[in-house]
Parts: structure tokens; sequence; C-alpha cells
């Protein structure tokens, strides 16, 4: 399970083998107990306090403990293990640098490409009436197409980074029409007009950032017991203190969240009171 902390004022500290929390609600100090071996990871989110022997006893039983600010990571604690050798790393490192490298992470992207197509042919089967999901199944699979072609041909005496920005270039267009396409699945309440982060602008947006901020973290996890460094990419932008490669790796599964957010709204299952207003968007309340 998840432990999730939301509430403003939040403490967590170690009792034995088991974490120990205070938070408030409701006006009262509600005091719980959870063992360490129920828990796979801690994410914590405004104001709140954690102890040493808290940290402590999350690593020794392999629990990372995530920040959220807008319903996205901002760091994570973890042990410290990498994974496999140094090898690795230098043989990743010179890898990302190459071509090559390019051209096979540009795979990423495409079966990226791919699930989004599968799941928009997905949600024609149950909303067909709602819109002409054909147009943009087949504007994805024209990029697709583009993508193909450009990788295949790179120009070699563009820098990596003109070939990068293309790459990203055709992956956004794409997804562009990715996301009009799911608007159609969509009850009128919950349309949407584009993606929009830190803070989203609506619900679906705000449902959307939780659910890839929560996989964030997981893609990062794996990456370094995989033994390679989640801040050496090969399509996204370098840049201070960034796991480049988690966020290329990530674009092949956020068709899963997705469909999660999707269904989580069709089933009725999202409430008004999931959601709080801020001065200039949306954010997940506590209950949400």
């Amino acid at each position: 399970m998840d432990l999730l902390l939301k509430t403003h004022g939040f403490f967590i500290s170690k009792k034995e083998d088991r974490f120990y929390i205070e938070l408030e609600k409701d006006g009262k100090v509600v005091k719980s107990e959870i063992s360490a071996n129920k828990i796979e990871r801690i994410i914590l989110s405004n104001n709140g306090t954690i102890t040493t022997g808290a940290i402590s006893l999350a690593i020794e039983n392999n629990i990372p403990i995530i920040f959220l600010k807008w319903e996205e990571p901002t760091a994570m604690i973890w042990h410290c293990r990498i994974g496999k050798t140094a090898k690795t790393r230098r043989n990743q490192l010179k890898f990302s640098e190459s071509i090559e490298g390019i051209r096979f992470a540009s795979n990423w992207i495409k079966k990226k490409m791919e699930n989004q197509i599968s799941y928009l042919k997905d949600l024609k089967k149950n909303h067909n009436h709602k819109g002409d999901f054909n147009s943009p199944i087949n504007n994805i699979k024209n990029f697709m197409g583009e993508l193909t072609n450009y990788t295949n041909n790179i120009d070699n005496k563009l820098s990596h980074r003109e070939i990068k920005d293309t790459i990203i270039g055709i992956e956004g267009i794409a997804s562009k029409y990715y996301f009009e396409g799911i608007s159609y699945a969509l009850p009128k309440n919950y349309k949407f007009k584009e993606r929009s982060r830190r803070p989203a602008k609506d619900r679906f947006n705000a449902l959307l950032n939780y659910g890839y901020g929560m996989l964030y973290p997981m893609v990062e996890k794996c990456l370094i017991i995989a033994g390679l460094d989640p801040y050496i990419g090969f399509i996204h932008a370098d840049n201070y203190n960034k796991t480049t490669l988690v966020y290329d790796v990530i674009e092949m599964y956020r068709v899963h969240i997705d469909r999660g957010v999707v269904n989580f709204i069709n089933s009725k299952k999202v409430k008004d009171n999931h959601f709080d207003t801020l001065e200039n968007g949306i954010s997940l309340s506590d209950d949400g």
C-alpha cells in the first residue's frame, strides 16, 4: 500500500518496526500505526514532519519517500545502492551521446504512439457516437511514420540537440491529436482544451498530473535497480537535477495512467469534493 499524507501538519516517527502517524482531521488529532512491511511508498505533500528514525526505517525496508508539489514529485529519498557496475553507466553515457542511441530511444516514442492508437481504438468501440476518433488515430499514424522516416535518415550535420528537438516536436503534435480523441470520451464537465501542469487548469489534468506524478518515481526506481543512471537520458534535454532518462522511458507507460483516469471519470468515481480550486488553477483535495 501507499502511505499518502497531504494533510497540513502531519507527523511521522518510528515505533519499533512500525510507522507512527499523527494528523489532524475534522479538528481532532488522529493517531495510527502501520507496519513497515505493509507499505510500498510514502508520499508526502504540504508541510509536515518526518523524523530521522522514520526515514531510516523506510530505507531499511526499501521504501521510497516521495515529496510532491502540484501533484508532481520534487524529490525522493531512497537507498543509495545502485545496481550493476560503473561499466553499465559508462556505456549508457557513451551510447546516449551517439546517433545510434538517439535512434534507439526514438523507439520508446514510437511505442508511446502505438499505445495511444490502441487506446483510442478501444475508446472508439464504446464512445463512437461522441466524436470522430478516426481522425486522431490516422493523424498519430502519420506522425509515427514521419518519426520513422526522420530517424532512419538523420542528417549527421545536425547537432544532437536539433535532432532531439525535432523528435520531441513530432511527439508533441501527435499527443495533441491523442488528447483530442480522449476528450471525445469524457463527460462535458471534464472536457479540456490542452495539457496543463503546475497547476492544472482543469479537473482532467489535475487527475492526470497526479497519476503521472506517481508513475515517475516508479520508473526511476526500476532504472536504478537495473543499474542505469536516471540523469543520463537520450531524447529529453539535460538540465540540472533533472532525471532525463525517466522522462524518456516513462513515455511508454503513460497510457496506463490515461486509461485509469478516464475509467475513474466515466464510472463516476470522481466527485466534486475531490478537487480544490486555486487562484490560478485546480488541484486534488485530500479526499481526491
